[in-house]
């Protein structure tokens, strides 16, 4: 006969506690991985937001716009994201993630032509970014065939609409309400970006004849000389005044004198070179810096600038016809390394008027210059050429 052990009340209440502790830990661990999937999509939202506000780096408008783009394409890279940014007159269009199929590059064309307000040169493609992880060949034909439409998830003004955003996944009234939010965003700070860049063009140009001003030339050639210095390429500076200036105030009156200015202003922005700064130094006085030219190119340059400028017959607001001449100067640091190109080019540029004007002159050619020469290969000694004997 097996002896029956008999369960006393302390041993009943021991083995009920360890019984309901242990359902409490399996309760508890079979629950966590409900619990953690939970906030996983908001977290991943909270990250996202995160990363766009910080990565959201205050630069040129249209450099936003393409960082905003490949940034909102994160959340679907194989899908194809489009950024339309519309403001004023200047449009720019973004494609971001996977190459769009055929049928979706005729919906952009579509699109582009139900928004566009311009000639078809004013769409600029800033960028296109492509995943680096290719659709699935599945996803892929799966597109293809279906020719899936572009969804909008946008923001629009009520006056005129500034950013749209089309995409070929259809965002839920979650994803819709993040990129909404992306787009405010976005938006407010192309705002302030278009105010800085504003307010900078209009610290940074004259106003009469859209060139940069004199302070902005200041700090252009104290740039570019040091540059010059440090890597030994050579800059040059051409200064153009325009002659008897004075006599066609006096004779027709400054707005006159001014017609004249915007005019000379509208010349030179339209023959300089790209790489080139030109500026109205003050009054009728203009410069054009020219870095990585030497001298020869320079005055090939200020030539044509001449001939330009000579060629061009004037009607002001009174009928009058008017012929302009100007005169330049021009000093190269492939003269010197330590050359005052200011000092220099005005120099030469008092030589061309003192000539007779309408003509270019250069620092070499200054009588001043040419005797030098003379003294220095007759009396190749230094503290001669200082006038120290």
């Amino acid at each position: 006969m097996r002896p029956q052990l008999k369960k006393n009340a302390t041993a009943k209440n021991t083995s009920f506690f360890l019984s309901a502790l242990l359902a409490r830990f399996t309760a508890a661990f079979s629950a966590q991985p409900e619990r953690a999937d939970q906030p996983t999509q908001p977290l991943n939202q909270l990250n996202f937001l995160h990363d766009f506000v910080n990565q959201m780096e205050f630069s040129e408008p249209a450099a936003m716009v393409s960082a905003a783009a490949a940034l909102m394409t994160r959340r679907h890279p194989e899908h194809t994201l489009v950024l339309f940014a519309l403001q004023d007159q200047k449009e720019i269009m973004v494609i971001s993630g996977s190459k769009p199929s055929p049928a979706v590059e005729k919906e952009i064309v579509v699109l582009k032509k139900k928004l566009q307000k311009l000639p078809e040169t004013a769409w600029q493609i800033i960028r296109t970014v492509r995943n680096l992880n290719p659709p699935s060949a599945a996803s892929q034909k799966a597109e293809n065939n279906c020719g899936r439409s572009l969804t909008i998830a946008a923001l629009s003004d009520h006056k005129a609409p500034r950013l749209l955003l089309f995409s070929t996944f259809n965002p839920t009234a979650q994803e819709q309400e993040l990129l909404t939010y992306c787009l405010k965003h976005l938006d407010k700070r192309l705002s302030e970006a278009r105010s800085f860049f504003e307010l900078e063009r209009m610290n940074r140009l004259d106003s009469l004849t859209g060139l940069n001003n004199r302070g902005h030339f200041d700090e252009i050639i104290k740039r570019e000389s040091l540059r010059g210095d440090r890597y030994r390429h050579p800059t040059s500076l051409i200064m153009l005044d325009l002659d008897h200036f004075k006599k066609i105030n006096d004779t027709f009156g400054h707005q006159t004198g001014d017609q004249v200015l915007q005019t000379i202003g509208r010349l030179l922005l339209a023959e300089v070179r790209q790489s080139d700064t030109p500026c109205r130094y003050g009054g009728e006085e203009f410069a054009i810096i020219l870095p990585e030219t030497g001298l020869d190119e320079a005055c090939k340059i200020g030539e044509r600038f001449r001939r330009i400028i000579e060629q061009q017959t004037l009607v002001t607001h009174k009928n009058v016809t008017l012929k302009i001449t100007a005169s330049l100067g021009i000093a190269s640091t492939q003269e010197s390394q330590n050359i005052d190109l200011v000092a220099a080019a005005d120099r030469a540029l008092y030589l061309a008027k003192n000539s007779g004007r309408n003509q270019v002159a250069t620092t070499s050619t200054t009588p001043e210059s040419a005797a030098r020469q003379r003294i220095r290969h007759c009396f190749p000694i230094k503290h001669v050429l200082n006038g120290s004997l």
